[in-house]
């Protein structure tokens, strides 16, 4: 009878860096060739290409740390202690992106056969000192809990966002419209009239639930999400920010619409505005961690 008896899990780590002050800002570049794989739409390539061009140039300036997480197995068969070694390697940049300088570039180009979409970036980038806090942030699909957790929606699904931090601090929340170049606000809710959402530390949220609304945040905004008219699919980012330190959120260009007695659009502001809300609190505020994650809406 085989068994296995213990698990060991010994890190390490390799470090590639080139030479720069500690905690410096940098304005940063790169031109990145992805290649957009065949069951993947223009749109959502435009998605993961431009996280990885942002990387890259991250990277150029900064460096990248590479981990080795090694586990050693020592396994029991009849008698018999047999050991295997395990080896798994992943690569981090040591540098977070604060905001573009210049809006993201994409030109599609076909090369001996191939699809690739070149992007090119330009923006403001900080060398990655320190860890910061490892919140959790998982968008939820029609039902508030945790185990619904998905990044691919249907047109006219509720939504709802699972959020916990090991600290107290503030919370915002938006959604990048990218075919729009458009950004919501969703937290603080829209009749609150806070810079930004009040987290205590160890404490489950499930916002934009009435069901599981918490006192501190006020009214709650109950949100469907939706597909544009005359569009089979939308790719777009949902921005979760958060800080130990108070902040205030950018002011809204365009006002919340009352659609329905029920329904409203909530207010929002443009791309460009939003960048550069961004890219300021980011240089001003080192512990501002930003959770950007794609989500995908399709027509029913």
């Amino acid at each position: 009878m085989k068994q296995f008896l213990i698990l060991i899990t010994i890190f390490s780590w390799a470090l590639c860096i080139n030479a720069q002050e500690k905690g410096k800002v940098k304005t940063v570049e790169a031109d990145y060739l992805y290649e957009i794989p065949s069951n993947m739409s223009y749109a959502q390539a435009c998605q993961v290409a431009l996280v990885k061009a942002q990387n890259a140039a991250i990277e150029e300036a900064f460096g990248s740390v590479n981990y080795n997480n090694n586990t050693v197995i020592i396994a029991n068969d009849n008698g018999q202690s047999n050991t295997s070694l395990l080896s798994e390697t992943s690569n981090q940049v040591r540098g977070v992106w604060l905001g573009d300088v210049n809006e993201p570039k994409y030109e599609r180009v076909l090369l001996e056969g191939r699809d690739l979409l070149k992007v090119t970036v330009k923006g403001k980038a900080r060398e990655l000192v320190a860890a910061g806090v490892e919140f959790e942030a998982l968008p939820l699909r029609r039902h508030p809990e945790k185990g619904d957790a998905s990044d691919t929606f249907k047109s006219g699904d509720d939504f709802y966002l699972y959020f916990k931090s090991p600290t107290d601090g503030f919370l915002t929340v938006f959604m990048y419209c990218i075919l729009d170049n458009e950004v919501l606000y969703l937290l603080p809710y829209q009749s609150s009239g806070k810079g930004s959402f009040p987290i205590t530390h160890d404490k489950e949220y499930f916002l934009f639930s009435e069901a599981k609304a918490t006192p501190e945040g006020g009214t709650v905004d109950e949100l469907t999400i939706t597909c544009s008219d005359g569009r089979q699919e939308e790719y777009n980012d949902l921005y979760v920010i958060f800080s130990p330190n108070n902040y205030s959120k950018t002011s809204a260009k365009v006002e919340q619409k009352q659609i329905s007695d029920e329904l409203i659009i909530p207010s929002s502001l443009g791309y460009k505005e939003f960048n550069a809300w961004l890219t300021k609190y980011q240089q001003k505020d080192e512990q501002m961690q930003v959770k950007r994650i794609p989500i995908k809406i399709e027509k029913n």
